[in-house]
């Protein structure tokens, strides 16, 4: 047995280092700053970490400047797969996701996602201490573009600034067009299955490499592909009375750029009902994003639900209409429970 779980791990981890040997083409993405409510945007293998099927919606707006604040919506759902005879055992889990983006001064470009994951479980150990997760995800997304009020540099000239009677040299050869992606991950997690009382720590790392396949997403004739990005994750949580810190880091890597991503949070049990088996935790958590933004985050869980509501302060203002800084995320989490079951335990962060 646990040789075959070797020689799959040395499978996967060699897939990955050649996947990450080949990201060559510099591109950013700023991550989003409550990362940890949408795991499949994280890393695929992230939905077989959870002990209880949840629903999240997470929503962002930032450049709120313009007249167009680049909200981004996101709905997920994630699903573990449980084997309840002979022994309870978590074998994984499959997550889908909705995704809608309106980006561009006035809302020009539209993008709307759907994305599915599915992980698998492999224990290191009987206790089920240590568990590496295998993850594959597919997305399918649709990009639309409105021709009418696009602005190009061909059209400026020196002495009138921009004319609309200048033909732009770049021609739109289609204005809506859809695109597969591929990705896949692998989670390592330490006491995420086991009962906190046994143990106060819990910790979990994991690397993943999106678009894969790398496709096309050039409205023009010309080739413009998303290059392969590469993240990596790393917490740990300590158990302490009322009190949970979860300290956690995220690194994501294109070619020679990248984000630098380090903070923490707190939890703070107010109130527990033996009787219902619920409680009222208090969420609070700082992060800096190296050279971008400092991002405030706060929160109240009470049983199954969970509301915070987060900030970014840019921690190099630029003129007001640029920041990129001053942007604000709500996210709401449900946690699908039968009669009998308590919220339990997700390493998932801050769920």
């Amino acid at each position: 047995m646990q040789w075959k779980v070797y020689t799959i791990l040395k499978l996967v981890l060699s897939i990955l280092i050649l996947l990450v040997l080949e990201l060559k083409v510099e591109a950013q993405q700023v991550p989003l700053s409550q990362y940890y409510v949408s795991p499949l945007n994280m890393n695929p293998a992230l939905v077989g970490c959870s002990t209880r099927p949840f629903i999240s919606f997470h929503h962002r707006s930032q450049w709120n400047s313009f007249s167009n604040s680049y909200p981004i919506n996101i709905a997920s759902i994630v699903y573990p797969i449980v084997q309840k005879y002979p022994k309870k055992t978590y074998k994984g889990g499959v997550g889908l996701q909705l995704i809608r983006e309106v980006a561009g001064m006035q809302g020009w470009l539209k993008n709307t996602g759907v994305h599915f994951a599915g992980a698998y479980n492999l224990p290191l150990d009987y206790k089920y201490k240590h568990v590496i997760s295998l993850g594959v995800g597919a997305a399918y997304t649709q990009k639309n573009i409105q021709a009418e009020g696009l602005k190009w540099g061909s059209q400026y000239d020196q002495e009138h600034g921009y004319s609309s009677d200048i033909t732009p040299s770049i021609s739109l050869d289609q204005t809506r067009l859809g695109y597969f992606s591929a990705e896949a991950g692998i989670v390592w997690t330490y006491n995420t299955f086991k009962n906190r009382l046994l143990s106060p720590w819990q910790a979990q790392s994991g690397i993943s490499v999106s678009n894969i396949n790398q496709p096309n997403v050039s409205f023009t004739n010309s080739e413009e592909v998303i290059p392969m990005l590469l993240k990596w994750y790393a917490g740990v949580s300590y158990s302490k009375n009322n009190w949970k810190l979860h300290p956690q880091t995220l690194v994501m890597w294109r070619g020679k750029s990248y984000h630098f991503n380090l903070g923490a949070y707190a939890q703070y049990r107010v109130s527990y009902s033996d009787y219902k088996g619920s409680s009222t935790n208090l969420i609070g958590g700082l992060w800096y994003r190296w050279n971008d933004a400092i991002a405030v985050s706060g929160g109240i869980q009470h049983h199954n639900i969970q509301i915070a509501l987060s900030m970014d302060l840019s921690s190099h203002p630029t003129i007001d209409y640029l920041s990129t800084g001053q942007a604000w995320e709500a996210s709401v989490v449900y946690t699908i429970l039968n009669k009998k079951q308590n919220v339990g335990r997700r390493f998932t962060p801050l769920i």
